[in-house]
C-alpha cells in the first residue's frame, strides 16, 4: 500500500508539473533576425534572455494554432510603485513576422498600470488563467540584484495589446520600444480559440539589461612613466647597495 502510495504522490506530482508548464512556448528574444530572436541567451544562469530597445515574442510552439487577438506583451518594472507615463508609452510600433519573413504590421495599445507586484507571480496577480508559475516577484527580484545590482521592492505591472491576427507557431512579434530602465522584465500571454492559454516560463522572459563594460586600459604614457619609475627606483637602490 505505501509503494502504491508512493507512486500516486510521484504521478500527481509529475502531472502537476506538466499543467504549471504547459503552453509556456512564449520566448521572449532580442528582436527577430537577432541571433537571441528565439530566446536561449541567458544572461542569470540559464534563465532570463537580454532585451534592449527592442523585444520579440517567439512562439516556439510549431503547431501551435494562431492564437486570438490581442496577444499581450506584459512589462515588470522594478520600483515604479506608481504608473509611470513613460513605461505607459514605451512601446513604439509592432509587427508579426510569418515563417515565410513576411512582416506585417499590427496595431498597439497601452490596457493598464495593474499596480506594484509585491509577491505571487505575474500571471496570478493579473488574473490571467493557466499560465506557467515562475515568473514569480522571488525570481524576477533575485535576477535584478544578481545582473543589474537593483534591489527591488516592487516590480510596476504594465499590459500592453498587440492586435495580432495569425500569430501561429513559428511566428514573431516584433516590438520596438523606447529603451527601458534596467531590471525591466518582458513575458507574454494569448489564449488559442479551444481557451488553452500559451504564456513565458522565467527562463526565456526577458529581461533589460546594460551589457558588461570593459575593464579600463592604463594609457600609453602612463605606462611607460610608471615602468621608469620602477626603473629608476631599481638603479638607485642598486648604487646604495654597492656603496
Amino acid at each position: 500500500m505505501i509503494k502504491i502510495a508512493s507512486a500516486l504522490t510521484l504521478l500527481l506530482l509529475s502531472l502537476a508539473s506538466t499543467l504549471t508548464n504547459a503552453g509556456a512556448t512564449l520566448h521572449i528574444g532580442s528582436g527577430y533576425g537577432t541571433a537571441c530572436a528565439t530566446g536561449g541567451c541567458p544572461i542569470y544562469g540559464t534563465e532570463v534572455n537580454n532585451i534592449n530597445a527592442v523585444i520579440d515574442i517567439y512562439q516556439n510552439a510549431s503547431n501551435a494554432p494562431a492564437l486570438n487577438s490581442p496577444v499581450y506583451l506584459i512589462l515588470g518594472v522594478a520600483n515604479t510603485p506608481s504608473a509611470s507615463s513613460v513605461i505607459e508609452n514605451s512601446v513604439l510600433n509592432a509587427s508579426l513576422i510569418n515563417t515565410s519573413g513576411q512582416s506585417t504590421a499590427v496595431s498597439t495599445a497601452f490596457d493598464k498600470y495593474a499596480g506594484a507586484m509585491t509577491s505571487s507571480n505575474v500571471y496570478s496577480f493579473l488574473n490571467l488563467p493557466g499560465a506557467n508559475n515562475s515568473n514569480s516577484f522571488t525570481n524576477w527580484s533575485a535576477a535584478a540584484l544578481a545582473v543589474d545590482g537593483i534591489q527591488a521592492n516592487n516590480f510596476g505591472i504594465y499590459l500592453f495589446s498587440l492586435n495580432s491576427n495569425g500569430f501561429a507557431g513559428n511566428d514573431y512579434l516584433n516590438i520596438h520600444t523606447n529603451l527601458l530602465p534596467e531590471g525591466t522584465f518582458a513575458v507574454a500571454y494569448g489564449t488559442d480559440s479551444s481557451g488553452k492559454s500559451y504564456s513565458t516560463a522565467f527562463t526565456n522572459a526577458g529581461m533589460r539589461d546594460t551589457p558588461p563594460r570593459p575593464s579600463a586600459v592604463p594609457e600609453p604614457m602612463p605606462l611607460v612613466l610608471i615602468c621608469l619609475g620602477l626603473f629608476g627606483i631599481a638603479f638607485i637602490t642598486k648604487r646604495k647597495i654597492s656603496a
